[in-house]
């Protein structure tokens, strides 16, 4: 009996090891990191640093990820901020939309499905924001100032603040609406991609393939005359040209005839992003989606 209720003491032990997370036990150098640069009311009011925890939330890295490497987030603001709370920002509609959309998104953007995990909601975490849908999250993202246990295991942790909470600080105590807690004066920001380094220019290695307009809003061309290494793939009657999207997932598929020397595609439709085109078998070139 005794060594039943030594096992029960030890399951239970390791049972809030598991559920009791800090996200700071997995930052690493290999982790991606951003800068978030601040203003209030047009003033910088500094910088802060943030890792992202691909292990734990690959989905939301790679949308987040995609989001930076277009300029998506620039000019957002932080539009709800909540003293010993958190902020939250990353709306589009933040950009140059009404005040009273802000917060709302657009429904044409991506949505990356839930990945709850087992790390703690805990000062400088940074998390997706959502609808009552799980799996609702797009672009908007929140950073608590403070533990916010009430998250754990319902919202999606991805990132960790490694520098300049004291920028959230000021974020989080601005004069707001206390009904909307929406700041008064526009809290904006710029985030850019610091370590690894930035995303290359786009196909830099595979300069034989072109596609543009690059970043593209309602069409892309893909002119591959020139490049040697894709003769193999038009000695079939047809081939396939696939469009896969940051998660990996196949959105587009066309056929093209083998001895053609250039294609159009309409990717209107796709939301704002990183993606990447498959030609035959040849590698896959990424090109960027961005939206007015």
């Amino acid at each position: 009996m005794k060594y039943l209720v030594l096992f029960c003491i030890l399951f239970l032990a390791n049972l809030n090891l598991l559920v009791s997370v800090s996200p700071v036990t997995l930052l690493n150098d290999d982790n991606p990191r951003y800068m978030i640069s601040v203003t209030h009311g047009g003033d910088s009011i500094g910088k802060m640093i943030i890792e992202l925890f691909p292990a734990v939330a690959p989905k939301h890295v790679h949308n987040f990820d995609s989001l930076v490497s277009i300029g998506f987030y620039n000019g957002t603001a932080f539009h709800r901020v909540i003293p010993n709370f958190m902020i939250q920002g990353g709306d589009p509609n933040s950009k140059n939309k009404p005040e009273d959309t802000w917060g709302y998104g657009d429904p044409s953007q991506t949505k990356v499905p839930a990945e709850f995990s087992t790390l703690n909601h805990e000062r400088g975490t940074l998390s997706a924001a959502r609808a009552q849908d799980i799996n609702s999250a797009t672009s908007q993202f929140f950073i608590c100032v403070a533990k916010a246990s009430h998250l754990d295991g319902q919202y999606s942790i991805y990132g960790q603040v490694i520098e300049g909470m004291e920028i959230a600080d000021i974020i989080v105590n601005v004069p707001r609406n206390s009904t909307t807690n929406r700041p008064y004066d526009k809290v904006e920001m710029t985030i850019t991609k610091i370590e690894p380094l930035a995303v290359e220019e786009i196909n830099e290695n595979l300069s034989d393939v072109i596609i543009y307009p690059n970043p593209a809003s309602e069409y892309i061309e893909i002119n591959f005359e020139r490049c040697p290494t894709l003769s193999k793939c038009r000695t079939s009657a047809v081939n396939e040209i696939k469009i896969y999207n940051a998660f990996g997932e196949c959105v587009m598929t066309e056929s093209i005839h083998p001895m053609t020397s250039s294609h159009r595609m309409n990717v209107e439709h796709l939301p704002a992003g990183l993606y990447f085109i498959k030609i035959g078998e040849q590698e896959k070139l990424s090109f960027k989606v961005m939206k007015n």
